[in-house]
Protein backbone atom coordinates (compact mmCIF):
# COMPACT_ATOMS: atom_id res chain seq x y z
CA UNK A 1 0.00 0.00 0.00
CA UNK A 2 1.49 3.64 -0.65
CA UNK A 3 -0.10 5.87 1.63
CA UNK A 4 0.69 9.75 1.97
CA UNK A 5 0.25 11.13 5.62
CA UNK A 6 -1.62 14.41 4.79
CA UNK A 7 -3.39 14.52 8.43
CA UNK A 8 -1.71 18.15 9.31
CA UNK A 9 -1.90 19.39 5.60
CA UNK A 10 -5.76 19.37 5.10
CA UNK A 11 -7.53 22.60 5.45
CA UNK A 12 -9.57 22.60 8.69
CA UNK A 13 -11.99 24.39 10.28
CA UNK A 14 -11.09 28.21 11.87
CA UNK A 15 -12.52 27.08 15.32
CA UNK A 16 -14.49 23.90 15.01
CA UNK A 17 -12.92 20.99 16.15
CA UNK A 18 -13.37 16.84 16.01
CA UNK A 19 -14.34 15.12 19.36
CA UNK A 20 -12.14 12.72 19.97
CA UNK A 21 -12.53 8.90 21.46
CA UNK A 22 -10.18 5.98 22.22
CA UNK A 23 -9.10 3.29 19.22
CA UNK A 24 -11.42 0.49 21.60
CA UNK A 25 -14.53 2.29 20.88
CA UNK A 26 -14.00 1.82 16.82
CA UNK A 27 -16.38 -1.12 16.02
CA UNK A 28 -16.65 -0.29 12.34
CA UNK A 29 -15.48 0.37 9.05
CA UNK A 30 -17.33 2.04 6.57
CA UNK A 31 -16.90 2.41 2.85
CA UNK A 32 -18.30 5.37 0.96
CA UNK A 33 -17.58 6.64 -2.59
CA UNK A 34 -17.13 10.07 -3.20
CA UNK A 35 -20.31 10.37 -6.20
CA UNK A 36 -17.53 12.36 -8.19
CA UNK A 37 -15.91 11.17 -11.20
CA UNK A 38 -12.77 13.22 -10.15
CA UNK A 39 -11.65 14.46 -6.29
CA UNK A 40 -8.88 14.63 -3.93
CA UNK A 41 -8.58 14.42 -0.08
CA UNK A 42 -7.41 18.59 -0.57
CA UNK A 43 -11.22 18.96 -2.65
CA UNK A 44 -12.97 16.76 -0.10
CA UNK A 45 -11.55 18.72 2.69
CA UNK A 46 -12.31 21.93 1.26
CA UNK A 47 -16.30 21.54 0.30
CA UNK A 48 -16.72 19.97 3.82
CA UNK A 49 -14.68 22.92 5.77
CA UNK A 50 -15.61 26.07 3.63
CA UNK A 51 -19.07 24.65 2.22
CA UNK A 52 -20.62 22.37 4.95
CA UNK A 53 -18.92 24.15 7.54
CA UNK A 54 -17.34 21.07 8.90
CA UNK A 55 -14.23 20.47 11.69
CA UNK A 56 -12.23 19.20 8.49
CA UNK A 57 -12.45 16.29 5.74
CA UNK A 58 -15.33 13.94 6.83
CA UNK A 59 -13.41 10.89 5.73
CA UNK A 60 -10.05 8.95 7.49
CA UNK A 61 -8.84 8.04 4.36
CA UNK A 62 -9.65 8.76 0.65
CA UNK A 63 -8.17 5.83 -1.94
CA UNK A 64 -7.32 7.91 -5.56
CA UNK A 65 -8.56 6.18 -8.39
CA UNK A 66 -4.61 4.96 -8.97
CA UNK A 67 -4.52 3.30 -5.45
CA UNK A 68 -2.93 6.11 -3.81
CA UNK A 69 -3.79 6.00 -0.07
CA UNK A 70 -4.16 9.96 1.58
CA UNK A 71 -4.41 9.55 5.37
CA UNK A 72 -6.63 12.25 6.72
CA UNK A 73 -7.10 11.97 10.43
CA UNK A 74 -6.08 10.18 13.30
CA UNK A 75 -8.27 7.23 13.95
CA UNK A 76 -9.07 8.83 17.03
CA UNK A 77 -10.71 11.12 15.61
CA UNK A 78 -14.57 11.30 15.11
CA UNK A 79 -14.83 12.54 12.15
CA UNK A 80 -18.58 13.63 9.90
CA UNK A 81 -19.75 10.22 7.63
CA UNK A 82 -22.10 8.05 9.15
CA UNK A 83 -24.00 10.46 11.23
CA UNK A 84 -25.23 8.57 14.90
CA UNK A 85 -22.30 6.47 14.33
CA UNK A 86 -19.52 8.44 13.51
CA UNK A 87 -18.32 7.75 17.25
CA UNK A 88 -17.79 3.97 16.62
CA UNK A 89 -16.64 4.33 12.36
CA UNK A 90 -13.76 4.71 10.75
CA UNK A 91 -14.53 6.46 6.84
CA UNK A 92 -13.07 5.37 3.98
CA UNK A 93 -13.73 6.68 0.92
CA UNK A 94 -12.91 5.85 -2.72
CA UNK A 95 -13.18 8.37 -5.50
CA UNK A 96 -15.42 7.97 -7.91
CA UNK A 97 -19.27 7.77 -8.78
CA UNK A 98 -19.81 3.88 -8.72
CA UNK A 99 -23.25 4.57 -9.78
CA UNK A 100 -22.30 4.91 -13.12
CA UNK A 101 -18.62 3.56 -13.23
CA UNK A 102 -16.29 0.83 -11.70
CA UNK A 103 -13.81 0.77 -8.95
CA UNK A 104 -10.26 0.62 -10.76
CA UNK A 105 -8.58 -1.90 -10.25
CA UNK A 106 -5.72 -0.52 -8.26
CA UNK A 107 -8.04 1.33 -6.14
CA UNK A 108 -9.96 -1.59 -5.01
CA UNK A 109 -7.00 -3.34 -4.26
CA UNK A 110 -5.65 -0.55 -1.97
CA UNK A 111 -9.12 -0.53 -0.15
CA UNK A 112 -8.77 -3.96 0.53
CA UNK A 113 -5.48 -4.24 1.79
CA UNK A 114 -5.89 -0.81 3.67
CA UNK A 115 -9.86 -2.61 5.51
CA UNK A 116 -7.50 -5.36 6.18
CA UNK A 117 -4.80 -3.35 7.69
CA UNK A 118 -7.35 -1.71 9.81
CA UNK A 119 -8.87 -5.08 10.77
CA UNK A 120 -5.98 -6.16 12.07
CA UNK A 121 -4.87 -2.96 14.03
CA UNK A 122 -8.39 -2.67 15.81
CA UNK A 123 -10.09 -6.21 16.27
CA UNK A 124 -13.03 -5.77 13.75
CA UNK A 125 -14.02 -8.75 11.77
CA UNK A 126 -15.54 -8.38 8.39
CA UNK A 127 -19.35 -8.23 9.48
CA UNK A 128 -18.15 -5.11 11.12
CA UNK A 129 -17.22 -3.57 7.43
CA UNK A 130 -20.29 -1.69 6.04
CA UNK A 131 -21.03 0.19 3.63
CA UNK A 132 -22.61 3.84 3.84
CA UNK A 133 -26.18 2.68 3.20
CA UNK A 134 -25.48 -0.32 5.86
CA UNK A 135 -25.45 1.71 8.92
CA UNK A 136 -28.90 2.91 10.94
CA UNK A 137 -30.95 5.56 8.38
CA UNK A 138 -29.07 5.57 5.40
CA UNK A 139 -30.70 2.79 3.93
CA UNK A 140 -31.71 5.29 1.06
CA UNK A 141 -28.01 6.31 0.29
CA UNK A 142 -26.27 4.50 -2.71
CA UNK A 143 -23.41 4.71 -1.32
CA UNK A 144 -21.04 2.83 -1.92
CA UNK A 145 -22.67 1.64 -4.64
CA UNK A 146 -20.67 -1.45 -4.82
CA UNK A 147 -21.39 -5.02 -3.77
CA UNK A 148 -20.60 -4.97 -0.45
CA UNK A 149 -21.17 -8.72 0.20
CA UNK A 150 -18.19 -9.26 -2.35
CA UNK A 151 -16.07 -6.99 -0.91
CA UNK A 152 -15.75 -8.15 2.30
CA UNK A 153 -15.56 -12.37 0.52
CA UNK A 154 -12.30 -10.04 -0.97
CA UNK A 155 -11.64 -9.47 2.54
CA UNK A 156 -11.14 -13.24 3.25
CA UNK A 157 -9.55 -14.66 0.03
CA UNK A 158 -7.04 -12.09 -0.73
CA UNK A 159 -8.74 -9.97 -2.26
CA UNK A 160 -7.47 -11.19 -5.67
CA UNK A 161 -9.59 -14.33 -7.96
CA UNK A 162 -7.38 -14.48 -10.78
CA UNK A 163 -4.15 -14.45 -12.29
CA UNK A 164 -2.47 -12.76 -15.10
CA UNK A 165 -0.20 -14.21 -17.12
CA UNK A 166 1.09 -14.12 -20.69
CA UNK A 167 -2.10 -13.90 -23.11
CA UNK A 168 -4.08 -12.03 -20.52
CA UNK A 169 -5.76 -8.80 -21.42
CA UNK A 170 -7.73 -5.91 -20.02
CA UNK A 171 -7.91 -3.09 -18.13
CA UNK A 172 -6.21 -4.97 -15.30
CA UNK A 173 -3.30 -5.85 -17.16
CA UNK A 174 -2.88 -2.01 -18.66
CA UNK A 175 -2.67 -1.28 -14.85
CA UNK A 176 -0.26 -3.84 -14.42
CA UNK A 177 1.85 -2.31 -17.11
CA UNK A 178 1.44 1.33 -16.15
CA UNK A 179 2.85 -0.06 -12.18
CA UNK A 180 5.77 -1.97 -13.76
CA UNK A 181 6.54 1.58 -15.74
CA UNK A 182 6.40 3.39 -12.72
CA UNK A 183 8.42 1.34 -10.77
CA UNK A 184 11.12 1.52 -13.64
CA UNK A 185 10.23 -2.07 -14.95
CA UNK A 186 9.80 -1.94 -19.00
CA UNK A 187 6.63 -3.42 -19.83
CA UNK A 188 6.63 -2.13 -23.53
CA UNK A 189 3.37 -0.54 -24.98
CA UNK A 190 0.76 0.41 -22.04
CA UNK A 191 -1.46 -1.42 -24.11
CA UNK A 192 -3.33 -4.18 -21.57
CA UNK A 193 -1.68 -7.56 -23.76
CA UNK A 194 -0.20 -9.16 -21.20
CA UNK A 195 3.08 -10.09 -24.02
CA UNK A 196 6.33 -11.23 -23.52
CA UNK A 197 8.09 -7.50 -22.90
CA UNK A 198 5.36 -7.48 -20.03
CA UNK A 199 5.98 -11.15 -18.72
CA UNK A 200 10.12 -9.89 -18.62
CA UNK A 201 9.04 -7.09 -16.78
CA UNK A 202 7.12 -8.90 -13.82
CA UNK A 203 9.76 -11.66 -13.82
CA UNK A 204 12.85 -8.63 -13.00
CA UNK A 205 10.09 -7.30 -10.54
CA UNK A 206 9.94 -10.86 -9.26
CA UNK A 207 13.25 -11.08 -8.53
CA UNK A 208 14.16 -7.51 -7.33
CA UNK A 209 11.19 -8.23 -4.68
CA UNK A 210 12.49 -11.83 -3.24
CA UNK A 211 8.95 -13.30 -4.06
CA UNK A 212 8.43 -16.62 -6.69
CA UNK A 213 9.69 -16.04 -9.91
CA UNK A 214 7.30 -17.50 -12.59
CA UNK A 215 6.22 -14.10 -15.39
CA UNK A 216 2.72 -14.41 -13.29
CA UNK A 217 0.91 -11.38 -11.77
CA UNK A 218 -1.04 -13.75 -8.80
CA UNK A 219 -1.87 -12.06 -5.58
CA UNK A 220 1.52 -12.26 -4.20
CA UNK A 221 2.78 -10.18 -6.76
CA UNK A 222 -0.23 -7.76 -7.11
CA UNK A 223 0.02 -6.94 -3.76
CA UNK A 224 3.74 -5.96 -3.72
CA UNK A 225 3.02 -3.77 -7.18
CA UNK A 226 0.01 -2.07 -5.70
Amino acid sequence: MKITDKRTALPVHGTRRYRQRTQRQIQFIALHHSATVSGSAEAFAAYHVNQLGWPGIGYHYVIDKKGGISWCHPLETISYHVGRSNGAAVGICLVGDFRQERPQPAQRTAAVELTKSLMNELGITKEKVLGHQEFPGYQWKDCPAFSMSDFRRELTNAGLKLLFSRGATGPEVKAIQQRLKELGYSPGPIDGIFGPQTAAAVIRFQQQAGITVDGIVGPETWGRLF
